[in-house]
Parts: structure tokens; sequence; C-alpha cells
């Protein structure tokens, strides 16, 4: 197992990219002990976009960010979130550029049918524009996105790819991949103090609670953690190698599930002088049948310079009237009828609010991981829950944001 660096790196993510990177050894990769007296390269590799506009005639915000692809060579990959402004849900999309170089966004979250599209032409000055078409194909609508060019705060992606293999002098050996993706916080209308917290806040994020200490160095405590991580890794597989379970004759095949594979990347879901959502997602592999993955939501409060609490934005005793919302939230997703028992998709006939949640300005969204509360194949489930149905709990400054009146019945 690997140990003490795994829960120190966050170092999981949605779109993990296999890639051996550039290194002192002539093979490409690293060995640990090499590893230790270099710092680790980081390189800029995306970038982020606000737009605001219609889709049928509604009000629309979407956060989206384009991804460089890993050899430099390939095609930009999207993803990002929309939200409907009336609403305040985030949808997630992600997606290319298909052969008439057109911007094809998927929604995520389709649980039966082909999924929804967003599809049109994309310029990085201007903005997105095209038909969004539903996934049965008889829905059409049109939407028109503007690039905002003055938002609350700006973000550009910065990443750490690296390898190391466990045996270099082996003709083939199993091999850790590492893939570290961040947001980088800068200048935007928001006053500089906060955006110097949030940055802060990020790299905190970045690693578990106390590892990264406020003022350190990101690309030292990046490079330090990668470091333990590369020689725990080694050190498992020379564990492995005693007890007969590798040698050097082996074929590549043979040691697949020994090809460990971490990352992490990180999404902006709501972005307002206020407050801003982020997300921190993790992949690992670390043998057997698939993967592992999981999301982490925060909502940082740029006025008061702190992460929020739950207790923060809802009154006490909200959890039975959230726990229905959360049900019926799953019905709606799922298409499952009133008489229909939770169970059909869930572990059990219910569902509790979490604590990895984050806000928008309309309301609160609760992210469960695989197997949290259904199985793997359901993936990662998000529910939203608008603050204008669970109103008598949402303290009144959530109220205000929403645009809601507290006497309204």
């Amino acid at each position: 197992m690997m140990t003490q660096a795994l829960k120190q790196l966050v170092i999981v993510g949605v779109l993990l990219v296999l890639t051996a990177c550039q290194s002192a050894d002539t093979d490409g990769t690293l060995t640990a002990e090499e590893g230790a007296t270099m710092e680790a390269a980081v390189v800029a590799s995306g970038k982020y976009f606000q737009l605001t506009g219609v889709l049928a005639d509604r009000p629309v915000t979407m956060e989206l960010q384009e991804e460089q692809a890993s050899n430099d060579e390939g095609a930009p990959t999207f993803r990002g979130f929309y939200r409907y402004d009336d609403f305040g849900g985030p949808i997630a999309v992600y997606g290319g550029f298909n052969d008439n170089r057109q911007l094809v966004l998927t929604e995520q979250g389709s649980w039966e049918g082909e999924p929804h599209l967003l599809q049109g032409t994309w310029n990085p000055r201007s903005g997105y524009v095209g038909d969004w078409r539903s996934g049965n194909g008889k829905d059409v609508y049109p939407f028109a996105f503007q690039l905002e060019t003055r938002v609350p705060v700006s973000f550009s992606a910065k990443s750490l790819r690296d390898s190391v293999k466990a045996f270099p002098q082996w003709p083939y050996s199993p091999e850790l991949y590492l893939e570290i993706e961040w947001l980088d916080a800068q200048a935007g209308t928001v006053p500089a103090a906060q955006v110097k917290f949030l940055r802060s806040a990020i790299a905190q994020g970045l690693f578990a609670e106390g590892v990264h200490r406020p003022g350190e160095d990101l690309t030292a405590a990046l490079t330090a953690s990668r470091n333990q991580l590369f020689q725990d890794y080694q050190e498992e597989m020379r564990d492995l190698r005693k007890d007969g379970l590798l040698d050097s004759l082996g074929e590549p095949d043979e040691y697949l599930s020994y090809n460990y594979a971490y990352s992490t990347s990180m999404q902006v879901y709501y972005n307002a002088a206020d407050f801003v959502t982020l997300g921190y997602t993790d992949y690992s592999y670390t043998g057997g049948a698939h993967g592992i993955y999981a999301t982490r939501v925060e909502s940082y409060d740029l006025t008061r310079q702190r992460i929020l609490k739950i207790s923060d934005i809802l009154l006490p005793g909200y959890e039975r009237k959230v726990s229905e919302a959360l049900a019926q939230a799953i019905r709606i997703k799922y298409n499952l009828s009133e008489d229909a028992p939770l169970s059909a998709i869930l572990f059990e006939d219910g569902i509790e609010a979490n604590e990895n949640f984050g806000i928008t300005n309309k309301g609160i969204f609760f992210v469960y991981t695989p197997y949290e509360i259904a199985p793997y194949v359901a993936g990662e489930i998000e529910l939203f829950v608008a603050f204008a149905n669970i109103k008598e709990f949402v303290k009144p400054e959530w109220l205000e944001k929403a645009g809601l009146n507290q006497e309204e019945e």
C-alpha cells in the first residue's frame, strides 16, 4: 500500500493523461533518487473563460476551461459548467472540436439515452454561438454566449506531469504516472487581498490538512511530495519483486496492474465578486479492475476570506427538509416515479446531506463520490437543491443573494 505520500497529495483527476515527461534519463523517466535533486517542472496548461448569454431565451452563465493536450500537439479539450441564471444549478459539460472545427460540448449526467449537446462556433476572443440539441434529437434551441472580459477572479491552469519507473534498468518496467493540474488565481475585479487569499487556499486544498503551510512555495511542496510518492512506489515494487511477483523477464502485459497512476484537476463551478466555488477532482489507479475518482468541493467567501461551512448557509434543523429535497432531486435526475424506491438507484431508500457541498447564488449542491451512496456504475452523483425549496432553513444573507423575499409564502 502507498503510505503517507498518498495522504499528502490530492493527486487524482477527471481526465487522466498517461504521458512520460522530460527528465534527465535518456528514456525520459526519472528515478526517485534523481528526482530528489530536481525541482518539479510546472508549465502553463490551460485557460479559463467566463461567458454570459442566452440559451432558449433564458439567461445563462458558463464557466469554461480549455486544456492543452499533454503532448502540446493534440487538439485542446474543454470542460466546465453552465447554469441558467434563474435556477442556478451547475450543469457539467465536456468536449472538443469536431472535424468541422465546431466546439461540441456534451452534458454529463444523462442516466438513460443519448446526452444533450451544445454545438457551435468558438472564438476565444468573443464567445460561443450555436445550438443546444436534446439527446433524442427532438428539441433544438439556439444559444449565444459572449466572453466576459472582466471577471471577479481570473484563473490560469498550471500542471506538473511526471513519471518514474520501478526498475529503470529493466527492458520493461512497471511505471507510475503523475499529473497534477491546478488553477492559479489571478487579478480580476475583486481586491488583490482576496486573490491572494484564494491562491493560498487553493495551494492548501491540493494537500491534506496541515501538509502545506501558508506562504510555503507551492512548487517546492509539490516537488517534495512527488519525490516521496516516487520513493514509496519504488519501495513497494521492490517488495513485490522480493515476493516473486515481478522479475526483469516479464512481458509488458504481465505488469499492467502495476502501472500506477495518480492525477488531479480543478474546475470552476461559480465565480462571483463575493464568493467562488471550486472543485478538486481526484483519480488514482493502483491495480485492479478500475481506478477510483472523487471530487471535493469548496466554496470560498472572498469578503471574509474563509472557507464556507454548511452552518454558514443553512439554519439548524435543516437535515430533514434537505433530505426530502435531495430525494426529489434523485427522482428527477433518474426519472424515478414517486412510488419507486430510491434503492432502485441508491444503496438505501433515503439520502442525507453530506459535507461535500458547493454554493451558487441560487442554491446548494451536494457531491457524492462513487460507492458513497450508490454502486460504482452510477458514477459521481451531484444533486442541486434550490434555496427556494428550503428557504425556511436558509440564512437571510443567502436568501437575499438568491433574490428571495423571506416573508413570501
